[in-house]
């Protein structure tokens, strides 16, 4: 028995020994963060949202709560509360694969007059911020003034990337049976038109033409961008790379199309077509595209991610019909188990980071009257529901909001109604009562108050002074839950 015991320390002991000697091989930056993180002093968050759920926004907005939190709303998060916050500082991410997020551009958009709202994200990018707490007074130590910092490392990414993270675990043959199943319903079989009938004509085993492809490749991408910038946004979209590519060097890495026909053989036929067929050529490019792509984005961009926040615009899948909200439900299913989800100790935090906190979010919940919001949450809770279920196995319970980033409407009252006021795109003032909001996913006739409302778009609210912070909903509660622990 001791021999076992003392073998399995020594074991761990060799395993400890060699991570470090990675980690100190791998650069000085690493090791104090991962030190950090130990010491509880460092946590990263992951900013994940599908395409157009406001993640920039929404990103820019909490940099800014904490920056003027003298002046900002932030009841909810008890720093504020307890006057133990001393400052905040952003810091540059200084990291050779993520770009510095464009804090500075983004709100001064928001304080321009008109304002504007950031850009969308198109490649990876981050930010550190440092809070300066004064540790909690306790009975031991009455008299305790101690400060310490507290850095919280926010990574971000285009929603279109989030998508291909399925993919690493499905080879070519079966990615064109799921588009195959995909493409012969609504509303993407409209969407396709005439490229539908091509991609099924196309041979797997006859020979490749290289200027074939190229013309379908070009043709699936518009349909990818109808996809996702039709007044009815669709939610599961892939490859993303091909709307919104980053940095990419080889452009062959991105000229490939899902062959239909190629349910029409069997594995072997596939396996032994020639390796200037069609499907030899697609395939040998979807291998490359998730090797070279997909994998390093998520070795180097969800390795070190303790927490997770997933952003999700709800209203505008609602406004679009049954359809789009079941397609953003299989889109948040997809992605769920490409997470690493897990308590932690110290020890299997500092080698092996899993995310022990998650807040799934409603965002542009400035949309709907406040009375709604609880609707809202549970309309995202049938929406999340296997995500849910599989951070709950795991040991992690998420929790559920509605939020907005920027608030950008007031409530006022309309023949006895409760309704919105604000500004639309061209600073026009707009006001409008909506439906109810449904708490479940409406099936068919269900969702039949909803077909003749359709949402408007908000611009950003009159700008506020330089030092005061912008309007927002639930941040606080955000903070709260995501590193509110780190604070105490």
């Amino acid at each position: 028995m001791i021999r076992n015991t003392n073998d399995k320390f020594q074991s761990i002991k060799k395993y400890c020994v060699e991570k470090s000697d990675k980690l100190w091989n791998q650069g000085g930056e690493q090791v104090s963060n991962t030190i950090d993180r130990v010491n509880k002093r460092h946590v990263c968050i992951g900013l994940t949202g599908l395409s157009q759920s406001g993640k920039s926004t929404f990103l820019t907005s909490l940099i800014d709560q904490l920056i003027n939190y003298r002046t900002s709303s932030l009841a909810g998060f008890s720093p504020i509360n307890e006057k133990r916050l001393m400052g905040v500082k952003l810091w540059p991410l200084r990291s050779k694969n993520v770009g510095d997020f464009p804090y500075e551009e983004s709100i001064d958009g928001l304080r321009n007059n008109p304002p504007k709202w950031p850009t969308s994200t198109t490649d990876v990018s981050g930010c550190v911020l440092e809070l300066k707490l004064q540790k909690p007074k306790t009975t031991l130590i009455p008299f305790s003034k101690q400060n310490y910092s507290l850095f919280i490392e926010i990574r971000d990414y285009p929603g279109e990337w989030l998508l291909d993270l399925p993919l690493r675990d499905m080879d070519y043959a079966r990615w064109c049976a799921q588009c195959s199943a995909q493409f012969n319903r609504e509303p993407r079989q409209q969407l396709l038109g005439g490229l539908l009938l091509d991609l099924q004509n196309i041979d797997p085993l006859a020979t490749a033409d290289s200027e074939v492809l190229e013309r379908l490749r070009k043709r699936f991408v518009d349909f990818l961008k109808q996809c996702k910038e039709g007044d009815q946004p669709l939610s599961l979209i892939q490859p993303g790379r091909f709307l919104m590519p980053g940095q990419v060097d080889d452009e062959t890495l991105l000229c490939f199309v899902p062959l239909l026909k190629a349910g029409s053989y069997t594995d072997g036929q596939l396996k032994a077509a020639s390796e200037n067929s069609y499907f030899k050529v697609c395939e040998i490019r979807y291998k490359a595209y998730i090797k070279q792509l997909v994998e390093p984005f998520y070795r180097d961009f969800f390795s070190g991610i303790d927490r997770q926040i997933v952003l999700v615009d709800v209203l505008t899948a609602l406004n679009s019909g049954p359809l789009y909200l079941d397609d953003m439900r299989q889109a948040l299913s997809n992605i769920s188990d490409s997470f690493s989800y897990g308590s932690q100790n110290r020890i299997s935090q500092l080698f092996t980071p899993k995310i022990d906190k998650v807040v799934f979010a409603a965002t542009k919940a400035d949309q709907i009257v406040a009375t709604d919001h609880l609707s809202l949450v549970q309309l995202l809770s049938s929406l999340v529901e296997q995500a849910y279920e599989t951070a709950e196995f795991e040991g992690v319970r998420p929790e559920i909001l509605a939020v907005a980033g920027v608030r950008s409407s007031i409530e006022v009252d309309h023949d006895g109604e409760t309704g919105l006021s604000g500004f639309d795109t061209a600073g026009n003032d707009i006001g409008y009562v909506h439906p109810p909001i449904p708490t479940f996913i409406p099936k068919n006739t269900q969702h039949q108050f909803f077909p003749g409302w359709e949402m408007p778009k908000f611009n950003p609210p009159t700008p506020p002074d330089e030092n005061e912070a912008v309007p927002h909903i639930r941040i606080d509660s955000v903070l709260k839950i995501l590193i509110g622990d780190k604070c105490s």
